[in-house]
């Protein structure tokens, strides 16, 4: 376990309350709860050595958390079919989740329709793909 959240679960509430104000910038509230102060100045000191988490993590932890995450997941073998500029593109989802195209192997339609059309643009709109 890391030394730093021992002392912090070892530490009083009066020293817990002073690293708040340390640590946030600001008074803690009058009534938190000793196992808050500790649970954010952990966060706190773990942003502080790693980086806080960006705003694209956060969106989709809040979307899974709510459960408004995506729950449609491709099956192996589905295919897209698009003819842009007279030729016809076939891209394939294998049984990982990739997209394969000409041989090669996308994360995403929207890295498929990029090298398909020269510029980025959204996969599912290129493709046609409608929920």
């Amino acid at each position: 376990m890391d030394p730093a959240f021992e002392t912090l679960k070892t530490a009083s509430r009066a020293d817990l309350i002073d690293a708040w104000r340390e640590a946030i910038g600001r008074p803690a509230p009058k009534h938190i709860s000793r196992s808050l102060l500790i649970t954010v100045l952990s966060f706190e000191q773990q942003a502080k050595q790693y980086g806080r988490p960006n705003q694209r993590f956060r969106q989709a932890l809040e979307r899974h958390v709510s459960g408004k995450a995506s729950k449609s997941k491709l099956h192996s073998g589905t295919q897209f079919i698009r003819e842009h500029h007279g030729k016809t593109h076939i891209v394939e989802v294998d049984a990982a989740g990739a997209f394969i195209w000409q041989g090669k192997s996308f994360a995403s339609l929207s890295q498929v329709a990029k090298q398909i059309c020269g510029y980025h643009c959204s996969g599912h709109k290129f493709f046609g793909v409608t929920k």
